[in-house]
């Protein structure tokens, strides 16, 4: 009897015993699953999350670890979702970012074990490389039928298409046909087929914010211009009976003598248009390479600029061959009294029409050029076209 009292004591010691050993035992099974079940939730990753002045051009980068993406949208502000390459655990942009501009950025990854891990942040695009702006012409003024509206970037254009679709005009007439061309990388003109209808208010505008003009390069304002067309003031030259008849408005008001340039100084026919005036100006013919006996150093009055090339429509009280044959070194000559009356009237953008010479104007040879570009010529210079 002594014997087994003796052992009750040390049975129930041991079954204590081996309960604190089987409770140690669960609570570190229940550490472990809460453990797998910490690690077992997809950690997704982008730098780009919160950014506020994330590099244009730089692509958004979303990654996971511990799952796999199932979804990831970039979206801007116009609800468009930007394009992007997507991988079991990354996604990659593959479409434009625009400056200055708040994206949405969502991201949804699975667990193998069926767990869900979301992201939800914004990114924030910085400043471009390069700013494209643009400075139209004319400007708050009135001006001739035969001026072009001239759209000057500060840039070279790479995508012309782009730009030239951010660009618009208005007018208070119709005057279709009408057409875009670029004349340089950074040029680009509008006119119509035939000249401006007078008495016509033109609207232009170059809405190019956010508009990627070339590699970095991207507009971030609009511009606004606008002019008006005068009356129609067109002077007309014929080399055969060395004569300018001025029209306005259709209606024959006047008309002059001329003396264009003799030979080996032969004036420029086709449509000119005056560019500035001047009612005094110093020609120096070192400035357009003429030499030797030629050579002459003039102060001309009612001197009316119509090339680029150095052809003006001026007095010449020297020449006393005005209106009898051709004694110029190019430029169209007046009587004094005849070039005061026409300065005294003329504007900016009236024409000058000149034929019979056998020679012509080139379509970069001052603002009148573009007009002797063959319209289906122009319509081709458009890159929407």
């Amino acid at each position: 009897m002594l014997a087994r009292r003796s052992l009750t004591p040390l049975l129930v010691a041991s079954l204590l015993l081996a309960l604190v050993g089987y409770g140690a035992t669960l609570d570190v099974a229940h550490a472990a699953a809460r453990a797998a079940t910490v690690t077992a939730v997809p950690q997704i990753q982008s730098d780009a999350a919160g950014a506020t002045a994330w590099k244009v051009g730089a692509p958004v980068e979303v990654d996971v670890i511990g799952g796999t993406l199932s979804a990831v949208t970039l979206t801007g502000p116009d609800g468009r979702a930007v394009r992007g390459d997507l991988a079991p655990t990354t996604w990659t942009s593959t479409g434009t970012l625009v400056p200055r501009t708040t994206y949405v950025l969502d991201a949804t990854a699975v667990a193998p074990d069926g767990q869900q891990s979301t992201l939800h942040d914004t990114v924030r695009t910085g400043a471009p490389p390069q700013v494209l702006w643009a400075s139209i012409s004319p400007e708050g003024r009135t001006v001739g039928v035969d001026r072009p509206l001239v759209v000057t970037f500060n840039q070279p254009v790479r995508r012309k298409a782009a730009v030239e679709a951010a660009l618009s005009v208005s007018t208070s007439k119709d005057v279709r046909p009408a057409a875009w061309s670029w004349t340089s990388s950074r040029t680009v003109q509008y006119r119509p087929r035939q000249f401006w209808p007078a008495y016509t208010r033109v609207t232009v505008t170059a809405d190019l914010r956010k508009v990627k003009a070339g590699a970095g390069l991207w507009g971030m304002k609009d511009t606004d211009a606008s002019f008006r067309i005068g009356r129609a003031f067109v002077m007309r030259v014929s080399d055969s009976t060395l004569r300018l008849v001025v029209r306005k408005d259709g209606v024959r008001i006047r008309n002059f003598g001329v003396s264009l340039g003799k030979s080996g100084f032969t004036t420029r026919s086709g449509i000119k248009v005056i560019m500035d005036t001047h009612e005094s100006y110093r020609m120096n013919s070192d400035t357009v390479g003429i030499t030797g006996v030629e050579a002459y150093d003039l102060d001309v009055p009612y001197a009316m600029r119509i090339t680029s090339s150095g052809e003006f429509l001026h007095g010449a009280p020297w020449n006393y061959y005005i209106g009898i044959s051709n004694r110029s070194h190019g430029c169209t000559n007046l009587t004094l009294s005849d070039a005061r009356w026409v300065f005294d009237r003329v504007r900016e953008g009236d024409p000058i029409v000149t034929k019979g010479t056998g020679r012509q104007t080139e379509s970069w040879n001052g603002l009148g050029g573009v007009w002797n570009t063959p319209w289906a010529t122009w319509v081709a210079g458009s890159a929407l076209r």
